[in-house]
């Protein structure tokens, strides 16, 4: 009886002397949030970095609190390799750019520039890894990819589109260690409107082209056609069409934009996160290249199907 009395008075002491106030979050150590398409292309390449945050507060709240969402002294270089070797780096700096839309903070931090293009052509570079540490950050966050051959769009002729008789003037082809591959239309008219307006219209021709090693793909009349008429809206016998010219443009990623791309495709809800590829952090480091056949026109006879044929007679586009 004495042991009962005894434990009820330790355990009177014990809870007597606490807080009665919950801590309901634990405060953790920020986690990077990184997302970086390379295309080795550009002057200059930009870089999201966030971090994730935690509080006493609501979410909306502490995303408005800079301090809370951005590392504002991040220090980010990109590595070129060649096997085991590294052969040229660049550093990134703060860009001019600010976050607007969305709940986060309207202020520059959460975009990075890179300051100088690297020397790759120089090389035969055949990997490049990306390093962010900042503060706050308990190890680096890092990742490496491969890199990506430049894609190619090819024709027999400079600016013209022909699409007849043999319907394979358009070659497609990605580059070595293209996984992903997206072909689109930028479509250019004028539209009589009491004067002559002029419109654009931006849409897919294909979505995810397979490719066998070493093959070249075409762009063929009736793919060309239909997608034209699926994305252009018909118009009564009031309306005349001109056309202008229209640019080709192929964009090829690796691996992690597949799956980065798939993920949002199989989930479109957004309740499975996107997968990627940063080593102590969140997020996803890509190679996405583009190739651009632009200001292309189209020849007589593939215009005059423009006009007249089957699947975009609808269209309004007349041949004078």
């Amino acid at each position: 009886m004495k042991n009962i009395y005894l434990l009820a008075a330790i355990l009177l002491m014990v809870f007597s002397s606490c807080s009665t106030k919950l801590d309901l979050v634990n405060t953790a150590d920020p986690i990077p949030v990184v997302y970086f398409q390379m295309n080795p292309n550009d002057n200059i390449n930009y870089l999201t970095l966030t971090r994730t945050f935690s509080g006493d507060s609501n979410a909306y709240k502490l995303s408005r609190k800079a301090d809370q969402v951005f590392y504002a002294n991040a220090n980010i270089r990109l590595e070129a390799w060649v096997g085991d070797y590294k052969v040229d780096e660049t550093y990134f700096e703060p860009s001019a750019r600010t976050k607007v839309p969305g709940i986060f903070a309207e202020v520059p931090g959460y975009c990075y520039q890179s300051k100088h293009l690297l020397h790759q052509s120089n090389w035969e570079v055949t990997h490049f890894r990306l390093v962010i540490s900042g503060p706050g950050m308990v190890s680096p966050a890092f990742s490496k990819i491969a890199l990506v051959g430049p894609p190619i769009i090819k024709s027999q002729y400079d600016n013209q589109i022909s699409l007849y008789p043999k319907m394979n003037e358009i070659g497609i082809a990605p580059g070595l260690g293209t996984a992903y591959c997206d072909l689109i239309c930028v479509f250019r008219y004028r539209q009589m409107e009491g004067i002559w307006v002029n419109h654009s219209d931006t849409f897919l021709l294909r979505r995810d082209m397979r490719f066998e090693t070493g093959r070249t793909d075409y762009l063929y009349a009736e793919l060309f056609y239909k997608q034209v008429a699926a994305n252009i809206k018909p118009v009564n016998d009031t309306i005349v069409r001109k056309f202008t010219s229209l640019d080709l443009i192929m964009y090829a990623g690796d691996i992690y934009f597949r799956d980065y791309v798939d993920t949002y495709s199989n989930a479109g809800n957004l309740d499975l996160p996107p997968k990627g590829n940063i080593t102590n952090g969140l997020g996803l480091f890509t190679m996405l290249r583009t190739a651009i056949k632009d200001n292309m026109k189209l020849d007589r006879i593939t215009h005059d199907s423009l006009c007249l044929g089957q699947y975009t007679k609808q269209l309004g586009f007349v041949r004078w």
